[in-house]
């Protein structure tokens, strides 16, 4: 019998998007339950102008999925959370929040927030993404506050060739880059619709170095702002350390995780 939910978590997608809403199920407790609503855009190329025209979208997408009273609302894009620069992603979860009247938060977030989670400053960067897009998550990591000592980039156009790509080509392009990745403290795996969640352990045991994707810090830090231990089920480090670790609400201590130290970069 499966169990009643009683943790709604809604899901703001780009419309291709076809891999978040697989993994990210895979690692909620059984009393949550993830509802999805797709923010449309005319294209499914991954450019800036596509990104921008999607974030226009944000408010309509969420009347709609606050329809479901969720608990929690996730903006699960990555680039179009960092496409604006600096500060563009609390800008969005604000916009959400306004709307929706819960706390949101976006994946690149997540990111900035798990990478400092894992006590991380430079970082191997490893995306789907053209260069122009690349250019601009390079920039906002930087001004961020962390050092990108690498770029590994499959330079995919289309999001459906980015959901193509088996997660086997993910782990052979980061261990192929395995200089650059052992020259930075955490390897970054971007995209939500890039398969990744998977090959997180055993890239952690090829490079001994903590690896963080996109999907894996949206997961960890749902966890943490509604207070839900996630299902590690072998996703890295920073899913270990939560699925250890009492879940507290965001902004309270949640103690230390193993093999991790520090906060979020500023």
């Amino acid at each position: 019998m499966i169990p009643h939910a009683t943790l709604r978590i809604g899901l703001l997608a780009p419309p291709p998007n076809v891999v978040m809403e697989v993994e990210m199920p895979r690692h909620l407790p059984d009393h949550a339950s993830l509802h999805t609503m797709r923010v449309p855009r005319s294209s499914s190329e991954v450019t800036p102008e596509s990104l921008r025209e999607m974030t226009g979208n944000v408010e309509s997408a969420t009347r709609t999925l606050a329809m479901t009273r969720p608990a929690l609302v996730v903006f699960g894009c990555t680039s179009a959370s960092f496409i604006n620069g600096l500060g563009w992603d609390r800008e969005l979860a604000a916009r959400i929040e306004a709307v929706a009247g819960v706390p949101a938060i976006t994946t690149t977030t997540a990111i900035v927030e798990a990478l400092g989670a894992v006590d991380a400053r430079r970082v191997l960067l490893v995306t789907p993404y053209v260069d122009a897009v690349n250019r601009t998550e390079i920039a906002f990591l930087e001004d961020s506050g962390f050092e990108v000592t690498g770029l590994v980039s499959f330079n995919i156009l289309e999001s459906a060739e980015i959901a193509a790509v088996p997660s086997a080509d993910v782990e052979s392009a980061v261990l192929g880059a395995s200089k650059a990745a052992c020259a930075a403290d955490a390897v970054f795996i971007s995209c939500t619709n890039l398969r990744t969640m998977d090959r997180i352990a055993a890239v952690e045991r090829a490079l001994d170095r903590p690896v963080v994707t996109s999907n894996q810090a949206t997961v960890w830090l749902a966890a943490r702002t509604a207070g839900f231990i996630p299902v590690a089920h072998a996703a890295g480090r920073l899913l270990e350390g939560a699925a250890t670790t009492p879940a507290a609400p965001r902004g309270e201590p949640a103690g230390e995780f193993p093999g991790m130290m520090g906060e979020g970069a500023k």
